[in-house]
Order: C-alpha cells, then structure tokens, then sequence
C-alpha cells in the first residue's frame, strides 16, 4: 500500500468517525425547541388574517375606484368581509380574555 493510499484511507475514516459520533451517540433528553402552545398559535394565526382581511378591503376599495369592479359587486365583498373581520375581532378579544385568566 502506497503512501496516498494511506492518507486516503486515513481521511476516509476520519470523515466517517466525524459523521458518525454526532448520529449514533446518544440524543439528550432535554428539546432542542420549548413546546408549542395552541392558544397561542391560535391568536398569532388570528392576527394574521386580521391583517389580510384589512388589506382585502383596501384593494376592494382601491378596484372600486379604479373601476375595475361594479358597485354591487363591491358591495357583496364588502360584507362579506366585513362580517369574516368581525368574527375574527371576536376571536382574538375571546383568546385574550382566555389569556389574561390563565395569567
């Protein structure tokens, strides 16, 4: 066996000792991440379609003056999402009543 085969061989086992000590030791049993709380995932996803919903009546309003939708039809979307706003409202005011007596 030659010199550089040597070598090879040697870097071959080093890489495969460098791959293998962090897969096959033994994990911790603490997470690496806290736990997800459901509630609030629930109020961040709420807040976020608060958000879209208010954008949404913007462009409607801004499609109505550009004249790219009809009156009625801007008034159909209108409610609509004004009604899916309001009940998103109520969501996060029950989540944040929910979250101030879980304090």
């Amino acid at each position: 066996m030659s010199f550089t085969h040597f070598i090879e061989l040697l870097l071959i086992a080093g890489i495969a000792i460098a791959v293998g000590i962090p897969l096959f030791s033994k994990l911790p049993k603490i997470r690496p991440f806290p736990e997800i709380d459901p509630m609030e995932e629930e109020f961040k996803h709420l807040l976020v379609r608060k958000e879209e919903v208010l954008l949404s009546i913007k462009e409607l309003e801004v499609d109505l003056k550009t004249d790219k939708i009809s009156k009625e039809d801007h008034d159909i979307s209108l409610k609509k999402l004004e009604g899916e706003g309001i009940a998103t409202l109520k969501q996060i005011d029950r989540l944040e009543k929910d979250r101030k007596k879980n304090r």
